[in-house]
């Protein structure tokens, strides 16, 4: 495709934190222009990622983000009015020809008033199958978590008809935005996300880093890189490792991220007298390295999108132990570059943690596969390309239907 004349696209994203929607925004940020769209990043809260969008040369917006609930109504309106006035004026700036929001709840509905027909098109990312507001969002105020779940499925079935597409990250993702807000559109399509598979597998030094972490010539390295939520299901895993470690006390566990339920994981590891077993390495940005020095991957989720966690390790050829979530089996194939287990069963984990474990062989041929796939139907560049095909065309009236998916098809 050719590395000119598309439009220039801004990346609307929530935040430049560290995890797999920013990793991806990241990764279309090198690749969007490549694939022919100037790209410029813009987001409502600043995070180590900046540094890197900037190094490639790509402009980052940092916007203030939201302070104020609808429950002051005055004040939240003129702050939705400030933020919509400082967009348009970077779409003014940068020429902006594409508004692509990906994943920001609320102000998804902000983006959808930038839709200029024949000017500026607006399309939304839907990257997870749990995307509406949930209980534990309204925390301070429980009694509006109802009325705000009706105004957003009744915003979101209402402006999905008037943003020009609404791109979903896997099959699954298209069903549950479907299911959820009750839209019947045509506008839907699924590009799947990719990874930069330039940074795959990665140079290292693997004994030198496997050292430095505390692991010896004979463990195994089992690594999970995932925020600690109740989403990505955590205190599954480290029920599995309590029954696999008494046969194989070889296995070692990286856990990688941070979050809220940190402290809680600690604990039932201690509990579990797993504090040599498991080792928590916070937040790195460093996780090709740790990738190359693994042996395999798990992926304990409860739901998702499409995990990029799970396809950087597929890119890493490393064997992978995942659930049936939304997504992984669009990326996996099962028993060919993976283990797909039913999610929230530690027992079925377990299981086939201890097939990787013992058949090291049959385990390093599915690594393989699993790169060789990745490699050509999951990288960022293929992802690049199918929003440029999108974009370039006229919109929503030009957008192929959700189930022929845009650009090649995924098993």
């Amino acid at each position: 495709m050719s590395a000119a004349n598309g439009p220039t696209v801004m990346l609307l994203t929530r935040d430049l934190g560290i995890g797999g929607a920013q990793e991806n925004a990241l990764a279309l940020a090198k690749y969007l222009p490549r694939a022919g769209c100037p790209t410029v990043v813009c987001t409502f809260a600043d995070g180590p990622l900046r540094a890197e969008v900037e190094a490639l040369g790509v402009p980052v917006h940092v916007l203030a983000g939201r302070r104020h609930s609808v429950v002051a109504l005055p004040l939240f309106l003129s702050e939705m009015r400030r933020r919509r006035n400082d967009l348009l004026r970077l779409v003014r700036e940068h020429g902006v020809g594409v508004v692509q929001a990906r994943g920001l709840g609320t102000l998804d509905f902000l983006a959808a008033t930038l839709r200029a027909r024949g000017r500026v098109q607006v399309w939304w990312t839907i990257e997870n199958v749990i995307f509406m507001v949930r209980r534990e969002h309204q925390r301070r105020n429980a009694w509006l978590f109802r009325p705000k779940l009706a105004a957003h499925r009744f915003l979101y079935r209402t402006l999905a008809s008037r943003v020009d597409g609404v791109v979903a990250v896997s099959d699954d993702t298209e069903t549950a935005f479907r299911s959820a807000v009750g839209y019947r559109g045509s506008n839907m399509v699924v590009v799947p996300n990719g990874v930069d598979v330039e940074r795959y597998p990665a140079p290292v030094d693997r004994d030198a880093l496997r050292a430095q972490l505390g692991v010896g010539p004979g463990d195994h390295v089992m690594t999970m890189v995932g925020t600690f939520k109740r989403q990505k299901g955590h205190r599954f895993l480290v029920e599995a490792a309590t029954t696999v470690t008494r046969a194989h006390p070889e296995l070692r566990i990286l856990l990688v991220g941070d979050g809220e339920l940190r402290e809680d994981i600690g604990r039932q590891v201690e509990a579990a007298g797993l504090g040599e077993r498991v080792r928590f390495l916070g937040t790195r940005r460093d996780v090709p390295e740790l990738l190359a020095a693994s042996d395999s991957f798990v992926l304990p989720s409860l739901w998702e999108g499409l995990p990029i966690a799970l396809i950087e390790a597929m890119a890493g050829g490393l064997p992978v132990v995942a659930t049936a979530v939304s997504g992984t089996s669009q990326v996996m194939i099962d028993r060919e570059t993976g283990w797909i287990v039913p999610p929230g069963d530690a027992t079925a984990l377990a299981d086939a943690i201890v097939e990787v474990l013992e058949d090291t062989d049959r385990a390093a041929s599915m690594g393989a596969a699993a790169r060789e796939r990745v490699a050509s139907r999951f990288g960022a560049m293929t992802q690049a390309e199918r929003l440029v095909t999108l974009f370039r065309g006229q919109g929503r009236t030009q957008a192929e239907p959700s189930r022929r998916r845009a650009g090649a098809g995924v098993r």
